[in-house]
Parts: structure tokens; C-alpha cells; sequence
């Protein structure tokens, strides 16, 4: 992608953080029984965060993709 502030090709990085999907299938897990930390599962799985791009050479926020 074309950082539009340091104006060179680049490939994003992409950082992971929890978001709204990830609490609410952490809170779906947990009463459907999985209490004893089988809950905390969505919080390792990168499809069901959220994901920031940057520009590696500037650290510009390129983009942010929530998934829910």
C-alpha cells in the first residue's frame, strides 16, 4: 500500500487487539458452561479481533478493521 504520509510502498503491520466480537463470544462461551477458562479461548485466536494496520517506516495509522 501507498503510506499516504511518508508516501512509500509498503506492507502494513498488522496488530491484534481484543474487540466487541471477541468479548462477545468470550460471554457466549462462558454461559454456555466453558467457565474454567475454556471462555478466555477467543482471546487467542486473531480472526475474532480487531486489526490495526500501520506503516512500518512512519508508524502512520493506515486502517483500522473491526469485526464487529
Amino acid at each position: 500500500i501507498a503510506c499516504p504520509n511518508c508516501h512509500q510502498i509498503v506492507l502494513s503491520k498488522v496488530d491484534y487487539s481484543a474487540g466487541l466480537l471477541t468479548y462477545l463470544f468470550c460471554g457466549g462461551l462462558f454461559f454456555c458452561g466453558f467457565v474454567l477458562g475454556c471462555c478466555l479461548i477467543p482471546f487467542c485466536v486473531d480472526r475474532l479481533k480487531d486489526a490495526k494496520h500501520t506503516c512500518p517506516v512512519c508508524k502512520t495509522v493506515l486502517g483500522v478493521y473491526k469485526r464487529l
